[in-house]
Order: structure tokens, then C-alpha cells, then sequence
């Protein structure tokens, strides 16, 4: 596939995604308790600040791997050396500032810093996003694209019209970029932690429950994967996108991984083309994990643990059904942060 070919299917999909992207409410509202009595102020502070001022803002990255990359972050006047730090991973309409927006009220109430990731879609398409940079030169051919709802897309197409080339080269992968950024916000904040926290909702449940499977070695303290699209499953049997044959990773992986602490969180509602975001159909995807997102989850949930249990290894995922919830990503925001908020360590 041509670079041109490439950048027009991530912009299809981008496209997709980007009518389906609602806001939330302005910076500053109802925040005034948090940033020492007054609203909070946007600090738009470049590339690479040396510091991180309380409030909300934005900066960029030019490290190598992640040129392009915007972190719309809140510190909460609480902060401290000893506070929780959370990452954010965006869906796929990569609107960084709206979840970021989202966690604001939890930031406030826990003294976390929280800070969402917003790759540009110029230098992460499907393949360097969703699929964690697993594969490359991916290329949808003869894709249909319907609108099923004021807020729901999908596509739908044969999987033999799915061709890309695998990656094994583990270093270029997306994930080693969440310790990379927890590094960076340790410095420029003078946190003492030595872990994090990392939620991703639609697009970012993908990124996240792979890099759960694929980077168990991260400094990752919990993993929250919320309403995934579709799932790599840890199945070494199963070829890429949908499984981890030929990636290099072991069994030894397999049991690091499910050592983890994910956190598998569902929409009980997030099971029909209509509830929002846009959902991948093929026939094998559609036979082998379901139709809807909660489907899907249940059975990539429910495989993990018979494989964990097939290769004797200790499983440590866990999976929450949020009631009365679709594919929303503040009100899974609001859950993954009651969630957190109530772990005992």
C-alpha cells in the first residue's frame, strides 16, 4: 500500500469518528475550589516544558517515536509528590482535550494528575493506533461505510480485503510511549511515584487491553480497557489482528500478562451498531467475538481466562459491567474513576 492509499484510509476513518465527536462543558466550570479559589487557566505551554504548572493546559512531545504527540493535561492544586498519576487514552477522534475535560471533576477530588494522549493522525493511522503499532502499511480494501445512527458508523467488509505487514520488532510498537510520558510527567511534576494508572475508552480500550497483552513489562499500575471495537485476543494460535501468532511472544508473555492488573470495563448497553462510535464488522471478527461491543468483550474476557488457566498461569484481570451505560466515554470516565478511587492500594 502506498504512503498516499494509507493516509486516505486513516483519513476515512478518521472522518467517521470526527461526526460522532460530542463536547463537554468549558474548562473552568465549577472547578474554582481546585485551583486555589479562581477558574482554571489553559496553559498552552509548547515543546517539552520543563514544568507543569497547576491548572489545565497542553503540551507537546518531540521525542523520538512521539513527534506530533499533545498531552492536555490537569493538575489539581492537591497534587503532590505522593499523588496518583493517571493517563487517558483518547477514541479515535483523538480529542485529547475533551476526556482530559472529562476527569476533571475526579482530578479535583483525588488530587490525581491526569493527562490525556493525543496522537496526531498524521503520524499514528489505524494500524500505528488502534492495533499499537503491531502492524503497518494496513489497507482496507472495497471498506462500506454506513452511518446507522446520529452517532454510529461501521465497517463493514470481507476479511481477506484486510492486508497489512506484521511488526515484531517490539520497540516499534506504540507502547513503551506510556512509560516514556509517566517519566516525563515524574520529572517536570517531582512526583515520587513509581507507577501509574491508565485508562482508554473505544479507540483507546483497544490500544490499551493490547498493550496489556503485548507490553507486560510497563510500569502500569492498573489497566482500565473500556468498550473495545474488537479484541487481540492472547492466543497465540490466532493470527494478527484478532490473535498473537507469529509476534515473537511466548507463553512466558502470556503469563506476565495476565499478571496485570486490567481491568476490563463494559457498557451493559454497548452492544448494538447504534450506540455510538464506529465498530469493525467481518464475517470471522462477527463469528469469533460477536456483534456488539459487550458481546465481544464478554468473549475475549472469558477466552483470557481459559487460557490463562490452559498454561497455568495466574490471572489477575477483572471485568466490570457498568449498568444503564453505552458507549459514552463520561460516564465511563466517571466509572473508571470510582473505580480507581476505591482501590485500597
Amino acid at each position: 500500500m502506498t504512503d498516499r492509499s494509507g493516509r486516505r484510509l486513516g483519513g476515512l476513518i478518521a472522518f467517521a469518528f470526527a461526526l460522532l465527536v460530542t463536547f463537554g462543558p468549558a474548562i473552568g466550570q465549577g472547578t474554582a475550589s481546585c485551583f486555589g479559589g479562581t477558574d482554571a487557566g489553559s496553559h498552552a505551554l509548547g515543546e517539552d516544558p520543563g514544568s507543569l504548572p497547576e491548572g489545565v493546559g497542553s503540551f507537546e512531545l518531540s521525542d523520538p517515536g512521539m513527534a506530533g504527540l499533545t498531552v492536555h493535561y490537569v493538575r489539581p492544586g492537591s497534587f503532590t509528590s505522593t499523588s496518583p498519576i493517571l493517563l487517558v487514552i483518547p477514541g479515535a477522534g483523538r480529542n485529547s482535550d475533551d476526556y482530559r475535560d472529562a476527569w476533571i471533576d475526579a482530578a479535583c477530588a483525588s488530587g490525581t494528575l491526569v493527562a490525556a494522549l493525543g496522537y496526531s493522525e498524521e503520524t499514528h493511522d489505524f494500524a500505528a493506533n488502534n492495533m499499537g503499532g503491531t502492524i503497518s502499511n494496513l489497507q482496507f480494501d472495497n471498506p462500506n461505510f454506513s452511518r446507522v445512527s446520529d452517532a454510529a458508523t461501521t465497517i463493514t467488509l470481507n476479511d481477506a480485503d484486510i492486508r497489512f505487514d506484521m511488526v515484531t520488532n517490539r520497540e516499534e510498537w506504540m507502547f513503551d510511549d506510556f512509560d516514556r510520558v509517566f517519566a516525563r510527567l515524574v520529572q517536570m511534576t517531582g512526583s515520587g511515584q513509581d507507577t501509574y494508572d491508565i485508562f482508554g475508552h473505544s479507540a483507546g480500550g483497544q490500544i490499551l487491553h493490547r498493550f496489556a497483552v503485548f507490553a507486560p513489562h510497563s510500569k502500569a499500575r492498573v489497566i482500565i480497557a473500556a468498550n473495545s471495537g474488537f479484541y487481540t485476543f492472547p492466543d497465540l494460535s490466532r493470527a494478527l489482528p484478532t490473535g498473537m501468532e507469529g509476534t515473537g511472544l511466548t507463553e512466558t508473555d502470556l503469563s506476565q500478562a495476565f499478571g496485570k492488573r486490567l481491568v476490563l470495563m463494559l457498557g451493559a448497553l454497548d452492544n448494538d451498531d447504534r450506540a455510538g462510535g464506529t465498530l469493525l464488522h467481518t464475517p470471522y471478527i462477527d463469528q469469533s467475538q460477536g456483534l456488539g461491543r459487550f458481546d465481544r468483550g464478554l468473549r475475549f474476557f472469558g477466552h483470557a481466562r481459559e487460557e490463562a488457566e490452559r498454561i497455568g498461569a495466574e490471572f489477575h484481570w477483572r471485568l466490570e459491567v457498568i449498568d444503564g451505560v453505552g458507549h459514552d466515554y463520561r460516564a465511563m470516565s466517571s466509572a473508571a474513576a470510582d473505580y480507581l478511587m476505591g482501590l485500597s492500594d
